[in-house]
């Protein structure tokens, strides 16, 4: 194992990627970083990181900004969960531990949007702790090098790469570990096509021995998506400004959207604007969009419209004053209502 965690830092050290977060161990910016990085890639993260680290440079900050200029700097990111829970934590970090940032892992996994992995993660990076964080990259890569062939969803088998993790990273240099073992996964040891050839513990992988890099790790089929279909507006009235509405509730909570209404009837969805007090003068068609979320699939048939200015709405002269839910920025993106 000593070998194993000795090979990857070498190699971590000589081939990693220059990422901004990489020249920091402030705890609030690894922080920033890891909730950034659930679910997106390194390369999309960096100019979003830049501008959050900019506009929110410390944690009190981000405890006292306005929930639409968080949005606005979190939009397109996507999981808007993610940043709604990092407000809520800074809040009680500032509250709770005058803005000091807690270092103990008791502390650190009650706090909002904190699991085991986030943790492990500031731990090991930031306070140099030898805590485990395992996430997708490195189950991926202990899996194949430990030749793991069962479920990696199962709780037996998570507890088992814990363990493995935990072991390697005891004699070693926490923060180094811990990026290595995840930058290997990132850049080598990846889904599909692994790099075994350049792969800095090939000798002893188990998986390149057996020739089982496609099938390991196993996991689950996943469950189908759900579909839902609505009848979309971009409603202008008679000032030309456009109509928002702003979502209070659900997974896009704090995010704007355009007037929509599920249902495959645009007759339907008219009358339920009508009965909302929008008093629709003009549509045209334009196009149909389809939005994947990670459980969810949107398709939306999009209409240009226009209103009479008989209730007060909320309005934006232009899409750019509000966070829009990117289901829709693609919709504004395509510029299809220009014509009117």
């Amino acid at each position: 194992m000593s070998h194993f965690s000795d090979r990857i830092i070498q190699w971590y050290e000589i081939h990693k990627r220059d990422l901004p977060w990489r020249h920091t161990d402030d705890p609030y910016y690894i922080w920033v970083s890891e909730i950034m990085l659930q679910q997106t890639q390194a390369i999309t993260v960096i100019p979003y990181y830049k501008r959050f680290i900019e506009t929110l440079p410390t944690i009190f900050d981000l405890a006292e900004v306005e929930e639409d200029r968080l949005m606005k700097l979190w939009e397109g990111l996507g999981y808007y969960s993610r940043v709604r829970n990092m407000q809520k934590t800074a809040i009680e970090i500032v509250s709770k531990y005058q803005g000091i940032f807690p270092n103990t892992y008791e502390n650190l996994i009650q706090l909002k949007g904190i699991g085991a992995y986030t943790a492990g993660a500031i731990l090991s990076i930031a306070f140099k702790q030898k805590f485990s964080a395992i996430d997708g990259n490195v189950m991926r890569v202990l899996s194949r090098y430990f030749g793991v062939e069962t479920d990696i969803t199962l709780d037996s088998t998570k507890q088992k790469l814990e363990s493995f993790n935990q072991t390697l990273l005891e004699d070693k240099r926490p923060d180094m570990y811990t990026q290595a073992i995840i930058e290997l996964g990132a850049t080598l040891c990846t889904k599909h096509k692994p790099q075994c050839e350049v792969c800095p513990v090939k000798l002893d992988c188990v998986a390149k021995a057996k020739g089982l890099q496609s099938s390991i790790p196993l996991k689950a089929k996943a469950k189908a998506k759900k579909e839902l279909h609505f009848q979309t507006f971009i409603l202008q009235d008679e000032d030309n400004r456009f109509v928002v509405w702003k979502v209070t509730d659900n997974l896009l909570k704090g995010l704007y959207l355009l007037p929509q209404v599920e249902s495959d009837s645009l007759n339907y969805a008219l009358d339920v604007l009508d009965s909302m007090g929008y008093t629709i003068v003009f549509t045209e068609p334009i196009s149909q969009f389809k939005h994947v979320f990670t459980h969810l699939v949107w398709t939306m048939d999009v209409y240009y419209g226009k209103i009479k200015n008989e209730k007060k709405h909320e309005t934006v002269t232009s899409f750019e004053d509000v966070p829009m839910a990117t289901a829709h920025k693609h919709i504004i993106k395509e510029k299809t209502y220009a014509k009117y």
